[in-house]
């Protein structure tokens, strides 16, 4: 599965600030601290060392506001794509849902869209493929031009056995990018196994008319044999 490649500024407005929730509480995730008063991510502080009377010190001269530097859109989705390939998807998608909350309090116009191209494959990792297919068709509808979640949608079909389904929307891909390779390597193996469905069916019709000779006439054992079925027919 390859990631999505996009620019950094998928957002298509700021933010507007939302307002402090003085009941919300810092939480932190897998290296990130997400603060619900802002709906910003930020680095999750380093363990303190053993010097704790000089820690104690410096968290006495530590300023009384937020000096953390929020991590941008694609710092974030990129946290989250290294955390759906360490097997972590449940902490990753934890993470997109926060996200979509804050974006959403603080009435956000747009879409992240690296951030819901990496929720489908927080879905797929953890087995939701129908929600993953779902979310695969809204954005083919909304980002045509966007190669990666028609070949990820193409992926699902494949898995659901629908070939045709796959080999058009892997087309779709190569219209959005002829030279995308993922989508021009899986539209590859797609056409491989529907040649191999035409030859299976062939060699299924061929044995059946072989098998059921003309009324009245007796088979005739000095006919010339059938064309192998793996032969091209003329």
């Amino acid at each position: 599965m390859t990631t999505l490649i996009l620019c950094t500024g998928l957002t298509v407005a700021p933010a507007q600030s939302a307002p402090p929730d003085t009941n919300a509480s810092v939480t932190t995730i897998q290296g990130l601290t997400f603060d619900p008063s802002t709906g910003e991510f930020t680095e999750a502080p380093a363990p303190e060392g053993g010097w704790q009377g000089l820690a104690n010190l410096l968290k006495k001269a530590t300023p009384s506001v937020n000096t953390a530097v929020p991590l941008t859109p694609a710092q974030i989705s990129q946290r989250v794509a290294t955390l759906i390939d360490n097997g972590k998807a449940q902490d990753a998608l934890k993470i997109i849902q926060q996200r979509e909350s804050a974006r959403k309090e603080a009435d956000t116009l747009g879409e992240d869209v690296q951030l819901m191209f990496q929720k489908g494959r927080a879905l797929v990792a953890l087995g939701q493929h129908k929600q993953a297919t779902a979310l695969w068709l809204s954005m083919t509808q909304t980002y045509p031009e966007l190669p990666e979640p028609w070949n990820a949608l193409a992926i699902e079909y494949t898995r659901e056995g629908h070939l045709e389904l796959a080999r058009n929307a892997l087309e779709m891909a190569l219209v959005s990018d002829p030279n995308f390779a993922p989508a021009l390597e899986n539209l590859g193996h797609v056409q491989m196994a529907l040649a191999q469905q035409s030859f299976a069916r062939a060699k299924a019709i061929q044995g059946r008319t072989a098998s059921q000779p003309t009324a009245g006439t007796p088979p005739d054992a000095t006919q010339a044999p059938s064309q192998p079925a793996d032969a091209v027919t003329r």
